[in-house]
């Protein structure tokens, strides 16, 4: 076992409580670095949004574009932003292992559920569209690039949200107001109107397919917004915090990069998201010189090999696979804290399939998070289809914003 242990230390797969305050310190100052000017590791792209007012009211749709899976519902915001139990779901065009799409089929399909709603012309859409983007003051988003070994071509460097306008006029549907979020701020912007919430103590969090996290920074810590850009005392910060590179990664890591769509890019998502586990797992087997078996690259393959066999040498390789994801989101999380401030308190609006279902990974979160933030008040919420929710509350957060309603 304590072979084993050593072998999983080597190749970066069981990273020390020291190896993760180093990381944690490091991926803090890669964050202040994004919020102070661009080009660094961590993109910390402002989304245009102050945290949503006590008694915020109204009905939108709401249409979320994840890593696999495509999604709408009409949300009725009533203070707590309840949805309704409506929800349609179809496969996203271009997705890993789906093949190419184009523009028009990925946006078409969100067109077709959306008509299925049957939401009254002109209501508001707040679109949860979880790729690297650059949402801008009137509510669009640019795409800057598609992650997750998602195909759509012809979509990088164009406004998502006119995109999605067009798709929905074109199928003879009257688009309301778009806003444009990530799934990540949505997690924050559900979570934060929680009783008890400070919104200036949360951090949304997504760990599934992908990752990334968010906050409502103060905002003259966002040095790189123009003067008088943004009226608010705080803003929601995108980190697209999947673009870290933590010191702690290893030859492991080195090898599922080289392999990647994109070798050199998100280093902390290829290292801690559900669509590497497998193929972090495949690249330590062999140097473990065990019989493993061959996985195909999803998370819940890892998580169930480590519940099936919680003493073999597979079982154990999957393990520490899933707790050093765990771990290094829980330095990211600390990292996420120290910039924000939260001292005495952090509630972590937490999304996505391994915090919600992979065995053991939201405990493991929480007791190495305890570790590194000794004597804070941590909270680990998942909201119930936070990402819809989270986009009913934005955009009719953005629209009272504008209305001056605040």
């Amino acid at each position: 076992m304590d072979s084993l242990r050593e072998r999983l230390r080597d190749l970066g797969l069981a990273p020390t409580p020291d190896a993760l305050g180093r990381a944690r310190e490091a991926m803090a100052a890669r964050l202040r670095e994004g919020a102070a000017a661009d080009g660094g590791e961590a993109a910390m792209l402002p989304a245009w949004l102050a945290p949503p007012r006590p008694g915020l009211r109204g009905e939108a749709v709401a249409v979320d574009a994840g890593g696999t899976h495509l999604r709408a519902a009409r949300v009725v915001v009533g203070g707590a932003g309840a949805v309704e139990p409506r929800i349609l779901q179809a496969p996203l065009p271009g997705a890993a292992g789906s093949g190419t799409a184009t523009a028009a089929e990925f946006f078409g399909a969100h067109a077709g559920l959306v008509g299925r709603l049957g939401a009254p012309p002109g209501t508001p859409i707040g679109y949860c569209f979880s790729y690297p983007s650059r949402v801008l003051p009137d509510g669009d988003a640019v795409l800057l690039r598609w992650t997750k070994e998602v195909r759509v071509p012809g979509v990088e460097g164009r406004r998502v949200g006119t995109l999605l306008s067009e798709a929905l006029a074109a199928a003879g549907i009257v688009p309301g107001p778009v806003f444009v979020l990530n799934d990540t701020i949505a997690a924050l912007a559900a979570g934060s109107i929680g009783p008890g919430v400070d919104p200036a103590r949360a951090v949304g969090l997504v760990v599934g397919t992908g990752t990334n996290m968010g906050a409502f920074l103060p905002t003259a810590a966002v040095g790189k917004l123009p003067p008088g850009a943004w009226p608010h005392d705080r803003i929601a910060v995108n980190f697209e915090s999947g673009g870290l590179v933590p010191p702690c990664l290893g030859p492991v890591d080195d090898e599922v990069d080289r392999s990647s769509l994109q070798p050199g890019l998100q280093r902390f998502e290829k290292a801690v998201s559900g669509a590497y586990l497998g193929r972090i797992f495949r690249a330590a087997a062999p140097r473990l010189g065990a019989d493993l078996p061959v996985l195909e690259g999803e998370g819940a393959e890892v998580s169930a090999l480590a519940e099936a066999e919680p003493r073999s040498v597979r079982g154990l390789l999957a393990r520490a696979v899933l707790d050093r994801s765990a771990d290094l989101v829980a330095a990211a999380l600390a990292a996420a804290a120290d910039v924000i401030g939260a001292e005495g308190s952090l509630h972590v609006c937490a999304e996505g399939s391994l915090v919600e279902r992979a065995p053991g990974y939201r405990q493991r979160v929480l007791a190495t998070l305890g570790g590194l933030l000794p004597g804070a008040r941590i909270t680990l919420r998942s909201e119930g289809h936070a990402n819809l929710r989270g986009g009913g509350l934005a955009v009719l957060a953005h629209a009272a914003a504008i209305r001056g309603d605040r």
